[in-house]
């Protein structure tokens, strides 16, 4: 993302720039994160924007990447846009229990569209989990297996741990199972990114395969409105939502 952007735009640039679908996941995040002086660990931070978020509500933020590349662009973009304090540390996920001592305890983590890029998905949710203080939550989203293929995604997951998608997708009960696995109680579950969001951000990619980033940004934005109707408009096509989500908690 062009330094100018962030610069006219602010932090929530960074909601908008991407898939249509980012934006989804953000307004669900903001109705469950918790605000004020809590902890919160980012697994799987992207592009940094729910880390910015997160701080920006008063927050001690932790945000964790298997790439050093992409965490460098995430720290980047969080001072371009004035947030300062995040603590961005290149992790591989799958060892996560190695830094546990030094990433101590956290009152909340948020961990979106990660864990179906994992083989032993149960091992991280787990290791999540015990991360967890009392009272705790974890948010989490992932692929929901009904959704239809986006434009440019690989029906087949890939057998090994790539980058790609190591399953297609989850449906609401094993989701469920894996939070209960870990010892979380599960508190609300639903969808996010119905039949608008996943059309735009076919549009978007399309567009940006055959004319460039800029070009399917540009012809995508005035649509975004659009998506307003997508919950109505899903329901009414019976249309699968892209992502599942979930909030569990840790007794205590």
């Amino acid at each position: 993302m062009p330094d100018m952007t962030l610069r006219a735009f602010g932090w929530k640039a960074l909601l908008i720039h991407g898939d249509p679908c980012v934006l989804d996941r953000w307004l669900w995040l903001r109705r469950h994160l918790r605000k004020g002086d809590v902890r919160t660990f980012d697994a799987g931070c992207g592009n940094g924007a729910f880390s910015i978020y997160a701080a920006r509500c008063g927050n001690e933020v932790v945000a964790a990447s298997f790439s050093a590349r992409e965490q460098q662009a995430a720290r980047r973009r969080a001072e371009l846009v004035g947030v300062t304090g995040i603590d961005f540390r290149t992790i591989d996920l799958r060892e996560l229990e190695e830094h546990r001592d030094s990433l101590g305890t956290f009152d909340q983590i948020i961990c979106f569209e990660t864990i179906e890029h994992l083989l032993d998905d149960g091992k991280l949710v787990g290791s999540l989990a015990a991360m967890l203080r009392a009272g705790g939550q974890l948010l989490l989203t992932a692929p929901f297996e009904e959704h239809h293929p986006l434009a440019s995604e690989e029906r087949y997951p890939s057998s090994v741990e790539d980058g790609s998608h190591v399953r297609y997708g989850y449906s609401r009960r094993r989701l469920q199972q894996l939070a209960q696995d870990a010892g979380l109680r599960v508190v609300e579950e639903g969808f996010v990114s119905g039949f608008v969001s996943q059309t735009l951000t076919d549009v978007m990619r399309v567009c940006t395969a055959r004319l460039g980033r800029l070009a399917g940004w540009v012809i995508t934005l005035p649509l975004r409105p659009l998506a307003l109707l997508d919950a109505p408009l899903s329901r009414l096509l019976r249309y699968p939502y892209l992502s599942v989500t979930l909030s569990g908690v840790k007794p205590g």
